[in-house]
């Protein structure tokens, strides 16, 4: 009868209604958790850009050292040599 179909119909659009705010929870859900990971992954990427940072500089005065111990050594290579 018309009752039934109608009864039947506004049953099954709360259960679709039900079904869609419990899909709506999950994916607020999902969002709040991959945007605090999102947060996470960012602090750290910052963490590893600036020790990065750090790390070249410090190559940098290494390269500094070692390229200036070499022409030193050269030096005295070269002043040994014209000295005898």
């Amino acid at each position: 009868s018309l009752h039934e179909r109608r009864l039947r119909n506004k049953t099954a659009s709360a259960k679709y209604r039900a079904k869609k705010n419990q899909q709506y929870g999950e994916m607020r859900s999902m969002i709040s958790s991959l945007t605090k990971e999102n947060e996470l992954l960012l602090r750290q990427l910052d963490h590893v850009q600036h020790e990065n940072g750090h790390l070249k500089a410090t190559c940098d005065r290494l390269r500094g050292k070692i390229m200036a111990q070499k022409m030193l050594k050269q030096y005295l290579v070269d002043s040994e040599q014209q000295s005898l």
